[in-house]
């Protein structure tokens, strides 16, 4: 029996390797590998296997799961817009007044978060009205230059689009300028931390 089985191993080992080999159509089958030289007229073919051309052992009831599909991307929840697409190209220069006008708002903000322990909070204009002096101490953050507000009370920036005011922390606040495109998350967009 043991003669038997061994036998009926080898006989389909030798078959699927037949398989393999025949399956290999229109290639060069001089050589098994590339680094080999090829043979001439004079030499004894032989069939040299290494391990990395063995044919896959054949499937047995024992097989691997498949690994569990990726979750799927995410998309927008209820009355949330979906993430906003990567920026792309470089951002604005250093010296640009939009830009120094952002990172002013945004370093009044900190400097109201180290007094007051964290971010002003609420929509723009809770957040300009804050700044502006409704607070625990009566402190103005925004003045002068930095105070340019649309009808709504909302801090807009020099091309008359509200600023957007985002909590990455409770003390980290980043500022964005919509900039000349007037449109949100584009390669023109201002932003400061």
């Amino acid at each position: 029996m043991k003669k038997a089985s061994a036998a009926a191993i080898v006989v389909i080992t030798l078959a699927s390797l037949a398989f393999w080999w025949g399956q290999r159509g229109g290639r060069d089958t001089t050589s098994l590998t590339p680094s080999q030289p090829p043979r001439s007229e004079g030499d004894s073919p032989s069939l040299l296997i290494t391990p990395l051309q063995m044919p896959s052992p054949v499937a047995s009831s024992e097989t691997t799961p498949a690994p569990p599909p990726s979750p799927p991307a995410p998309t927008a929840v209820a009355g949330k817009p979906p993430a906003p697409p990567p920026r792309r190209g470089p951002p604005p220069p250093q010296d640009d007044p939009a830009r120094q006008e952002a990172d002013n708002i945004a370093l009044n903000i900190r400097h109201f978060g180290q007094r007051f322990g964290g971010n002003p909070v609420g929509t723009n204009a809770e957040i300009v009205k804050t700044l502006t002096g409704d607070n625990q101490a009566k402190a103005k953050y925004l003045t002068g230059d930095l105070v340019r507000l649309n009808g709504n009370g909302e801090l807009i920036d020099q091309w008359g689009t509200p600023y957007f005011f985002h909590a990455n922390s409770a003390t980290n606040m980043e500022v964005r300028s919509a900039g000349p495109d007037k449109v949100l998350h584009t390669i023109d967009d201002v932003t400061a931390r």
